[in-house]
């Protein structure tokens, strides 16, 4: 069986664990000093020569890289063109689009175009980038969406009881992107004294703009949770919040919330509408329509209905995922 490398310039990546997991292969988060900008420079230097490094001691028969940064498969290609190996890109975003623009944008565009062009195969999480990878002129272009397995636990009502004593919950992660509109969901929720609000996410990126909230008595933030804690919040919650502006988004978090049976509502993203369709809500990002459609939710038997919407979607998800997973191994030829 070949062996493959799962390359993150990043601390954590969710994404290329269960790739590296479905094809038996290794994931390795290489990163320093990592998040502040203006040390991006340094960083992405000492990264280039690292990872040449790695790969050339471990010797893989194909890489997996993580685009963006699109710098780490451009490295990963110059060491798999050396060594005459197979280069493999997914593409979480395409950072000359949603994240970089102006000339650097170009540059950065470029870059992917050639990367995506020369990789032996490319994958996104949905058809949006695929589309867009296409037209760039990427070859082999595959869509894998995210996965999440059904969470094991159930209805915790002694740790309802800990959390607040509201009659309803609902819960709302977010990983930080200023895009997101945790503020709006924090107002939206300020005037249901039946709701309460329970936020996680890291505190590196979410505190210092919830520090400048004077948080309502019915919204709490948990902080990062360890994932049995996680899993089991999300079990005892009655809905979901993501509330988002940024572009070309399908968050990781929707699949967890049909995963655990959570009535959604999110924000309008014709990306979301695709994958999910009509088993969640959605609401434009202003707190009065949060909040108009969560007092839609929690009337005439909604929430009940919209449960059960999502476990129907999180059925259907886990039947094409089987066809992706073999779509995905044939690419790779193991």
């Amino acid at each position: 069986m070949r062996r493959g490398i799962f390359v993150v310039w990043g601390p954590f990546g969710h994404r290329m664990d269960e790739l590296a997991e479905i094809a038996g292969g290794s994931r390795v988060n290489l990163t320093v000093l990592y998040g502040p900008r203006y040390l991006a420079p340094f960083r992405y230097l000492f990264l280039f020569f690292y990872t040449l490094i790695f790969l050339s001691r471990t010797k893989p028969d194909y890489v997996y890289s993580q685009n963006p940064p699109v710098f780490c498969p451009l490295t990963c290609l110059l060491y798999c063109s050396l060594a005459r190996k197979e280069l493999f890109i997914d593409h979480h975003s395409l950072w000359s689009i949603k994240t970089v623009y102006g000339l650097p944008g170009r540059i950065v565009g470029l870059i992917e175009r050639f990367c995506s062009f020369a990789a032996s195969g490319n994958s996104s999480p949905h058809y949006l980038w695929a589309s867009k990878l296409s037209w760039m002129g990427a070859r082999n272009v595959i869509v894998i969406h995210d996965f999440v397995e059904r969470n094991s636990f159930e209805r915790d009502e002694h740790l309802r009881r800990e959390l607040t004593n509201s009659k309803y919950i609902a819960i709302s992660s977010h990983g930080g992107h200023p895009l997101e509109r945790i503020e709006v969901e924090i107002e939206a929720v300020s005037k249901l004294e039946e709701v309460s609000l329970i936020i996680t996410g890291p505190e590196a990126k979410l505190l210092p703009r919830l520090k400048k909230i004077n948080l309502p008595k019915n919204v709490l933030y948990l902080g990062f949770l360890p994932m049995e804690k996680y899993l089991r919040l999300k079990a005892s919650c009655d809905f979901a919040l993501n509330i988002t502006d940024e572009p070309y988004t399908l968050s990781h978090v929707l699949f967890e919330y049909v995963a655990s049976s959570l009535a959604v509502i999110s924000s309008r993203q014709e990306v979301v509408f695709s994958v999910f369709g009509d088993s969640i809500m959605y609401s434009d990002s202003n707190p009065d329509d949060v909040r108009s459609k969560i007092k839609k939710l929690l009337s005439n038997g909604n929430l009940d209905e919209y449960r059960k919407r999502a476990l129907e979607k999180w059925k259907e998800l886990k039947e094409r995922r089987k066809d992706e997973i073999s779509t995905f191994l044939k690419m790779l030829k193991v």
